[in-house]
C-alpha cells in the first residue's frame, strides 16, 4: 500500500514538473549575448596569469569564471534554433579571436530524455533550416532562459563561461516542486504508521496463538482495532473456549473412571490379602500395583497434572540436585554437574516430575545417571546421559508417543506405562523448551532439554 501511494504521488510530480513552464525566469537574449561579449573580450584582453582574477571581479549579476579546460561538456547549439543564434551573435560581436561559443541549459531535469522533451519545442529539421545567423539590431527581442550558460572559447584554446549566479544548478527551477515532495513525504509516513497500525492486530494474534501453546490456558484477543481483525479475535476465542471445554469433559470422565478404578483396586486389594496362599497372594498383590500406577500415572497425564496453571521463580539446579539425592539414596549410580543455583520461572511440579522421569529412565535403561547443567547465551541446557543403548534416531517419534515403549521383550521385565517420555515432552514445551536425543559410542545416549534462559545468572559451580 506504501508503494501504492509513493507511486502515485510520484507520478503527479512528473505530470506536474512536465506541463509546467519550461522555465521560471527568462532574460532577453540580445541583452545576454552583448553582456557575455563585453565580459569575455575583458576577460581575454588580460594575460593569462590575471584572467581569473578579472572574470570574478567582472560582473555581480552575472557569474564569469575562466579556465583553460572546457567548462561544460556538452551544448545545445544544435537543438534550440534561438540558442545558436545567441551563439553566432556573441561570436560575431568579438570577432575572429574566438573559437566556438557554446550554450547549455542548465536548468532543472529529471532525465536527459525527459529535457529533451520538454524543451524541444521547435523540430530540429525546422531550427536547421532557420539558420544560425546573429540577430539584428532591428529584431524584436527574443527571450531565452535565465539558465543558460554560455561557454566562449578564445584563440588560446581557453574559456570563459557566463551564466546567471543565481541560476547555475538549477535550484530556482527545483522549487515549485518541494510542495509536493513534502506531501510525499507526509503520505509515506502516515502510510507506514497506518499499515503498521493494520498489521500489528495480526502480530498479537501470532503472540496470542504461541502463548496458547505453550500455558494451555485461555489467552484474550478481542481488542483488535479494525472490525476484520475483531471478527476473527472473537473467532479465534470461541475455537479457544470450545477446545478447553472438550479438554475439560474428558478429564472429569477420566477422573471419574479413575476413582471407580481405584475403588475396584481397593477391594480388590482388601480381597487379596485375605487368601490363604501366601503365592496366589504376593501375584494378585503385584499385578494390583502395577494397575494402580498405571491408573495414577495415566490420570496424572491426561489431567494436566503435568502442566499446572501458575508459573513461579523456582531453583532449577536445587530441584537437580535433589532429584539426583533421592536417585543417590535409593543407591542408583546418580551424579550431577552444574551450577548450585540457577533461577528461572516455570512450574516446579510440572518439570520436577518430567526430571524425575528421564533420570529414572536412565538408571533404569542405562544403568546410571549423569545430570549436567548450563547456562548459555539463549537457552539453559539440560543434559541426562547413561549407558545405556538409547533411542534409535528414525524412532524418536514414537519413544514420545503415550503408551508405547519400544523394546517390549526387555521393558516387560521393567515396570512402566509407557507414559514417562510423553509427560517429559508436554512439560517441555509448555515451558517453551526442546528436547533432543543423541547416542555416542563414547559417551552413551544422552537427553537434551533446552528452556529459555531467564534474566538471571548462575552462581558457583559445584562438581559432583
Amino acid at each position: 500500500m506504501v508503494l501504492s501511494l509513493v507511486a502515485v504521488q510520484s507520478q503527479a510530480i512528473f505530470q506536474v514538473w512536465l506541463f509546467s513552464e519550461p522555465q521560471i525566469r527568462m532574460t532577453g537574449a540580445r541583452w545576454l549575448a552583448e553582456q557575455t561579449s563585453s565580459l569575455a573580450a575583458e576577460v581575454f584582453a588580460q594575460p593569462a596569469l590575471d584572467r581569473a582574477a578579472k572574470a570574478t571581479q567582472s560582473s555581480s549579476l552575472l557569474s564569469v569564471t575562466w579556465s583553460r579546460e572546457k567548462p561544460i561538456d556538452k551544448s545545445d547549439n544544435g537543438q534550440n534554433p534561438t540558442y545558436a543564434r545567441l551563439g553566432a551573435t556573441i561570436k560575431a560581436a568579438l570577432g575572429d579571436g574566438i573559437r566556438t561559443v557554446e550554450v547549455y541549459d542548465a536548468g532543472f531535469a529529471v532525465a536527459p530524455v525527459v529535457q529533451t522533451i520538454k524543451t524541444q519545442v521547435v523540430p530540429a529539421s525546422v531550427g536547421a533550416s532557420l539558420g544560425a545567423s546573429p540577430m539584428a539590431p532591428s529584431e524584436p527581442e527574443a527571450l531565452v532562459p535565465a539558465s543558460l550558460r554560455i561557454a566562449v572559447q578564445g584563440s588560446d584554446s581557453s574559456w570563459v563561461s557566463v551564466s546567471f549566479a543565481e541560476s547555475v544548478g538549477g535550484l530556482n527551477h527545483a522549487l515549485p516542486l518541494l510542495p509536493l515532495i513534502g506531501g510525499l513525504l507526509i503520505i509515506a509516513i502516515i502510510s507506514t504508521l497506518l499499515t503498521r497500525r493494520i498489521v500489528a492486530p495480526l502480530d498479537r494474534l501470532v503472540e496470542a496463538a504461541d502463548r496458547i501453546g505453550k500455558t494451555r490456558d485461555f489467552v484474550s484477543v478481542s481488542d483488535q482495532g479494525l472490525y476484520e481483525f475483531g471478527v476473527v479475535a472473537r473467532a479465534f476465542e470461541d475455537m479457544q473456549r470450545r477446545l478447553l471445554s472438550f479438554v475439560k469433559e474428558r478429564t472429569q470422565m477420566l477422573a471419574a473412571i479413575s476413582h471407580d478404578f481405584r475403588s475396584s483396586l481397593m477391594r480388590m486389594r482388601i480381597a487379596a490379602e485375605q487368601l490363604d496362599a501366601e503365592d496366589d497372594c504376593n501375584a494378585m498383590m503385584s499385578e494390583i500395583s502395577d494397575m494402580t500406577a498405571m491408573v495414577d500415572t495415566t490420570l496424572a497425564f491426561a489431567s494436566g497434572e503435568t502442566t499446572e496453571a501458575t508459573t513461579q521463580p523456582m531453583d532449577l539446579a536445587a530441584l537437580l540436585i535433589s532429584l539426583v539425592d533421592e536417585a543417590t539414596d535409593n543407591r542408583h549410580d546418580c551424579s550431577y554437574d552444574g551450577p548450585d543455583h540457577l533461577e528461572i520461572v516455570g512450574r516446579l511440579i510440572s518439570l520436577k516430575r518430567a526430571f524425575r522421569n528421564l533420570i529414572d529412565n536412565a538408571v533404569k535403561y542405562g544403568a546410571v545417571a549423569r545430570v549436567k547443567l548450563t547456562a548459555g547465551g539463549q537457552h539453559i541446557e539440560v543434559g541426562i546421559s547413561d549407558d545405556g543403548p538409547g533411542i534409535p534416531d528414525d524412532r524418536t517419534d514414537e519413544a514420545m508417543a503415550p503408551f508405547r515403549r519400544l523394546d517390549q521383550a526387555r521393558s516387560a521385565k521393567i515396570p512402566g506405562t509407557g507414559l514417562g517420555l510423553a509427560i517429559v515432552r508436554d512439560v517441555v514445551l509448555s515451558h517453551g523448551g526442546s528436547i533432543g536425543f543423541k547416542t555416542d559410542r563414547s559417551t552413551g545416549f544422552t537427553v537434551t532439554i533446552l528452556l529459555p534462559k531467564p534474566n538471571s545468572r548462575p552462581s558457583a559451580v559445584r562438581r559432583c
